[in-house]
């Protein structure tokens, strides 16, 4: 049956050291259960010794005892045939007493193949009650160890030192495998996973800077971290417009620990990595640029209209577009490309 949990000795906060107790087990079932199967083990090595004295090895060594009487009585008939063999060919010896002397050495035969034949079947079965006792001992005694050993983790220890995050145990409730019971962290290491797009894998390495943004009341706060661990493959992820997509997981590490925050496992932070960059590049806003076929095209404002000019795009970051080619510093361009009445010459005021 599953272990109950008797007391718990830490609450959320706690900092607690490495083997300190942090809960207590219930072992009193654990306890009866143990006392059955000592009693049934004992019951057991004494009915296999019973069974050696009475019906085992004791039968055995009686059925041992007819076959060497056996053997004697057999000697003794053969020895009395061969005497009489030999007088009958002196011819002092009738025949009928040479047939009756051959009679009692084959019925003594006979009764040596029978005790032989009793005695293998006595230790077959003396062999089958040995093995019926030594499996059910074998059982119980493996019954009795897996109990021992849950008596003796009769109390749950923390691993390492640290800071109790979730307690997710109280007494009462029944322990079994799999649930987590205490989530137990240090406060001094802050790391964040966050998920880019897997076309970005090659752009990243482990030991880049990144930027990790803690949200507060009335600002953020800015912090800088470290790539330590970059996943080797994808993973779907289902983005904020519900659209699954190829993810990578990158772990970042805080370079420095943000004192005076609340940050706690599970928080949520914003996580900025540089996978490109340059210098004195032309960038527009992401949602002026559209596809058309083959082309990647912008409506810009010329002399006053509408003009439609096809560009060539460089780097892509989350809200700006490097252009290489099409357009010139300093150029209107209009935001929203899929207006109806936007044609090529439309006056744009």
């Amino acid at each position: 049956s599953d272990l109950k949990v008797k007391k718990v000795f830490v609450k959320e906060g706690d900092t607690v050291s490495g083997g300190e107790i942090l809960a207590e087990i219930d072992v009193g079932d654990i306890e009866a259960q143990i006392n059955r199967l000592e009693g049934e083990l004992k019951a057991i090595e004494g009915s296999g010794e019973a069974a050696q004295g009475l019906g085992g090895a004791g039968q055995v060594r009686q059925q041992e005892t007819v076959l060497e009487q056996a053997r004697l009585a057999f000697n003794q008939a053969k020895s009395t045939y061969l005497r009489d063999q030999k007088l009958y060919s002196e011819g002092g010896l009738p025949f009928a007493e040479l047939e009756r002397a051959k009679t009692n050495m084959d019925t003594a035969q006979k009764a040596v193949d029978q005790a032989a034949a009793a005695l293998e079947a006595a230790r077959r079965q003396s062999r089958g009650t040995n093995l019926q006792t030594q499996g059910q001992r074998e059982s119980a005694l493996a019954q009795l160890s897996h109990l021992r050993e849950q008596k003796q983790k009769a109390s749950i220890a923390a691993a390492g030192t640290g800071v109790l995050f979730a307690k997710k145990i109280k007494a009462g409730d029944s322990l079994s495998k799999g649930p987590q019971l205490f989530s137990l962290g240090r406060t001094g290491l802050v790391k964040v996973e966050t998920y880019v797009n897997s076309k970005d894998r090659t752009y990243l390495r482990k030991g880049d800077a990144v930027t990790i943004a803690f949200n507060t009341p009335g600002k953020d706060v800015e912090m800088p971290g470290t790539i330590t661990e970059i996943a080797p493959a994808a993973e779907e992820k289902e983005s904020a417009l519900g659209i699954m997509e190829d993810k990578i997981k990158v772990t970042v590490e805080l370079k420095k620990y943000p004192e005076g925050l609340p940050v706690t496992p599970g928080s949520s932070v914003d996580v900025t990595l540089t996978t490109q960059q340059t210098g004195n590049a032309l960038a527009v806003p992401k949602e002026a640029v559209f596809p058309d076929q083959d082309e990647d095209l912008i409506w810009t404002v010329r002399k006053g209209k509408a003009a439609l000019v096809q560009v060539e795009k460089g780097i892509e970051g989350d809200e700006l577009i490097e252009v290489k080619k099409g357009l010139v510093e300093g150029e209107t361009v209009i935001l929203n490309p899929h207006q109806e009445d936007l044609k090529e010459g439309v006056a744009i005021k």
